[in-house]
């Protein structure tokens, strides 16, 4: 059992070791990149360009706050979409200005106890939400190690990932369906806690907008695709969309990992290693990943708004 000053001691060096994860990546990947060469690049990107990523970016934002909606509805009350959009960019604020996503997530369960929902519908909402989430990117980073090593003949240069990857999907989908045929056995061995989860997957998993919420989780993760693939055009690489569509998944994937501050150094990382099969060069893909991460940061300042702005003094009712 951890005492309060342990408990104290890795609320602060859990952050501060994910600073120090993302500094150190990027110091070792930036003494590998051409700065004038990045930069030169950089200028040959045009407004258009730019703002076409920025606008996918927020319609992913968007398409995530009415996934989030649908969710809740499953397991209580629906959001109404302007609430869930507000509550949705604050947390995104929230996750690109701190080391750490539960504020961002704690922001959107209070803000939508504010709007109606109890504590635990809107807990279990943020939480089938972000299991939905990794599943969908898992799921879509498969994909793209399938395209990479059966069309383009190239394995991901980290070993076993697509194994692995192959392996978390399969278990996952494996687990749901004796989980659907036998929950009472394992509603007994879990902790009074996680019955309400437990009971949250079961109605999600036998709902019949379980696909098409799936499919929606998957053109979410496809935007960030089509996203970078945009800048990709604008900085003249030679990456056509079927290698995009290949390669970028599985960096996507990686900066998942929780090891980093907003995925930051990771990103870049594997944005290196997974376009070096492509034949693109370390500063190209950098930069590329860079002025990706850099949007991804504008959007999410961009959710400071909300959060400055005067709370809504209304409640999101039951549609």
């Amino acid at each position: 059992m951890t005492t309060p000053s342990s408990r104290a001691l890795l609320r602060i060096g859990i952050p501060v070791l994910k600073v120090a994860v993302a500094l150190g990546l990027v110091i070792w990947i930036a003494r590998r990149v051409d700065f004038a060469e990045g930069w030169a690049a950089v200028r040959t990107l045009s407004a258009t360009t730019i703002w076409v990523s920025v606008f996918l970016l927020l319609f992913q934002a968007l398409l995530s706050a009415w996934r989030w909606c649908l969710l809740s509805e499953m397991i209580g009350q629906r959001l109404k979409m302007t609430g869930a959009m507000k509550l949705f960019m604050q947390s995104l604020f929230y996750n690109q200005a701190l080391p750490s996503p539960i504020p961002g997530d704690a922001a959107r369960i209070f803000g939508a106890v504010k709007y109606g929902l109890t504590v635990g519908e809107a807990t279990l909402g943020v939480v089938m939400d972000r299991i939905l989430t990794l599943f969908g990117l898992a799921v879509v980073a498969l994909i793209g190690l399938i395209i990479m090593r059966a069309f383009y003949g190239h394995d991901f240069p980290i070993p076993y990932l697509a194994e692995l990857t192959a392996l978390g999907v399969t278990g996952s989908i494996a687990s749901a369906l004796v989980f659907i045929w036998r929950r009472h056995f394992f509603i007994r061995f879990l902790p009074a806690k996680l019955h309400a989860l437990s009971a949250a997957l079961q109605a999600f998993i036998t709902h019949r907008r379980m696909v098409g919420i799936f499919l929606l989780t998957l053109v979410i993760h496809g935007l960030s695709v089509v996203s970078l693939e945009i800048l990709v055009l604008g900085l003249g690489l030679p990456l056509d969309w079927g290698q995009a569509a290949a390669a970028f998944p599985p960096v996507l994937l990686i900066a998942m990992v929780p090891i980093s501050v907003g995925g930051w150094g990771l990103r870049e990382g594997g944005m290196i290693i997974s376009l070096a099969v492509f034949g693109i060069g370390t500063t190209d893909a950098a930069t590329l990943s860079v002025v990706f991460g850099l949007l991804q940061l504008v959007v999410g300042l961009a959710g400071g708004v909300f959060v400055l702005s005067r709370p809504h003094s209304g409640k999101i009712k039951a549609l």
